[in-house]
């Protein structure tokens, strides 16, 4: 399987720096597309950001982009997109989640730490159920149906926790990863008991992405270089593992509707894509090789578009910009995305 070729559709300048999109999950919005973005102030040590949220039009071969909402935040790490409402939970540098539901600006906060919280994700425990990670290696599960409420909390890491997951398997397992280099688990069953399993990189673990077309298997990233696959119900190997990017694996995007496809925010080594079967094997990459200050040269986000084929959207932080392009299948190849007309 090889990529034919990986198309520019539009460039958005941002006036901060952009370390997160998300393409909107929910039906008859796909082409909602929402970034957050983060800067610090060295002097005065303020950090200030915004969550932006847009929609997406192509006519005529042409991509363009409106922007509905720009709502002014104190540095936004991380978005997840409610499913089933369409509502933005955000995690901030402030250590509040905000929680902006569709349609408005006005964001309930709920604060959880005196550091910055660094990664969220739907889809915990009961309806309506989220998880947060942050600085302090905590992680917290709540319930956002109607109004925030935290159920439990536990120390998971003693150093920064980047990343938190709901297995597709479980959704009362959580799995973490941070600074220490672990995988761990935890059980909202049993919020007090440690962890039931953990596993050990070579470095910070910095991104999880549960395989939506396989529920026992999730994939990993690291500062140290590689993507590992993980079967759930055996944890103390990994299935697989790539070679090494030539940087940290920050942000991980299944494909929504092509098994084994995934891309992947490489940091220095731009985004690119990966088949995952046998063996991980990379069909290509978008701005790899990107010179400093350029897009690409500190990816930090990456989505597939739903139900759009083989759009993606891409944050590169040093640039201030967002990317929408298309990875387009050579014909030789198995059907996996679709070309734009």
């Amino acid at each position: 399987m090889e990529l034919e070729d990986l198309k520019t559709e539009r460039v958005e300048a941002c006036e901060l720096h952009p370390d997160v999109v998300e393409w909107c999950p929910a039906s008859g919005l796909e082409d909602w597309l929402a970034w957050g973005m983060y800067e610090h102030n060295a002097e005065t040590d303020e950090r200030c950001g915004a969550l932006v949220i847009a929609s997406v039009e192509s006519e005529n071969g042409i991509t363009s982009l409106n922007k509905n909402q720009n709502i002014p935040c104190p540095g936004v790490y991380d978005i997840a997109w409610l499913q089933s409402t369409a509502a933005l939970a955000c995690a901030c540098a402030d250590g509040a989640l905000r929680l902006c539901p569709r349609g408005s600006s006005a964001m309930e906060m709920y604060k959880l730490s005196d550091g910055i919280l660094t990664h969220l994700c739907w889809g915990a425990g009961e309806a309506g159920g989220l998880v947060v990670v942050g600085q302090d290696g905590v992680v917290h599960y709540l319930l956002a149906a109607s109004e925030i409420q935290e159920v439990a909390s536990r120390k998971q890491h003693e150093l920064e926790a980047w990343c938190v997951e709901v297995s597709s398997m479980d959704k009362n397992l959580i799995l973490t990863g941070a600074d220490d280099g672990l995988l761990l688990a935890w059980d909202l069953r049993s919020p007090d008991v440690g962890a039931p399993f953990r596993n050990r990189h070579e470095a910070g673990v910095t991104s999880l992405a549960s395989n939506p077309q396989n529920a026992f298997q999730v994939l990993s990233g690291s500062y140290d270089e590689r993507l590992r696959l993980f079967d759930l119900r055996h944890m103390k190997e990994p299935l697989m593992r790539s070679d090494r990017l030539g940087d940290g694996a920050y942000q991980l995007s299944w494909h929504p509707s092509c098994p084994g496809t995934v891309a992947v925010a490489a940091m220095r080594c731009g985004f690119p894509i990966f088949r995952v079967e046998d063996s991980m094997h990379m069909l290509g990459g978008y701005c790899q090789g990107a010179e400093e200050g350029s897009h690409g040269s500190l990816g930090y986000g990456i989505s597939w578009q739903f139900g759009q084929g083989g759009r993606v959207a891409s944050a590169s932080f040093y640039d201030n910009s967002i990317h929408i392009w298309r990875a387009v299948q050579s014909a030789e190849s198995a059907e996996f995305v679709e070309k734009s007309e």
